[in-house]
């Protein structure tokens, strides 16, 4: 199954997708409504903390995001994700002063890694989580490591197969937007205070 980026400069860029037993990449319609919603990346650094084929990312950077970080921890989608960003780089290239970083890591670990850095620990940051959905504890693991996050976070769900939007919204301190269609969601808002 293959994937393309919807706007930016790379519009049409045509991505790999790992197997479908493995990831299930954020639905077209969610994904165009979310980048409809935030056209112009530039200034902002995109996070995606489970990134599969790097879809949302790479969109990102298509539409100007100075920085993006895509980490995936299954060995298969991460063969894919480095053959979509090979694949990036020789045809697309970065624009000046963009930087695309991968890594193969357990969320938890890369999300304690970049708490650190002040590139990523900022407001111009987008962390966007979206896990396999059934395995809830992940999205109660994700929610204690973020605490206090200064940027915004996007949160990706299914009410049927994953957590319910309604819980998941006791945790933010500001809800930014909730995009929906059918029973799959995101919402965009802002940590709690730790």
């Amino acid at each position: 199954m293959s994937l393309s980026l919807l706007g930016g400069r790379a519009r049409g860029f045509v991505l790999q997708s790992p197997p479908d037993n493995i990831t299930r990449p954020t639905g077209v319609l969610l994904k165009r409504k979310l980048f409809d919603w935030r056209q112009n990346w530039e200034g902002l650094n995109f996070v995606d903390l489970c990134a599969g084929s790097g879809s949302m990312g790479l969109e990102a950077l298509s539409r100007g995001a100075q920085n993006v970080w895509l980490n995936e921890m299954s060995k298969v989608s991460y063969r894919v994700l480095e053959k979509n960003v090979k694949n990036w780089h020789d045809k697309q290239g970065l624009d000046e002063g963009q930087q695309l970083h991968l890594s193969q890591l357990d969320f938890r670990s890369f999300l304690e890694r970049l708490r650190s850095n002040p590139s990523v620990e900022n407001e111009q940051t987008v962390l966007f989580f979206d896990p396999p959905w059934e395995q809830h504890s992940l999205y109660e693991d994700f929610w204690k490591r973020v605490s206090g996050f200064p940027g915004e976070l996007w949160v990706e769900s299914d009410d049927q197969k994953g957590v319910r939007l309604v819980e998941q919204k006791k945790h933010l301190s500001s809800l930014v937007k909730e995009v929906t269609h059918g029973q799959h969601w995101v919402l965009v808002g802002r940590a709690l205070p730790r």
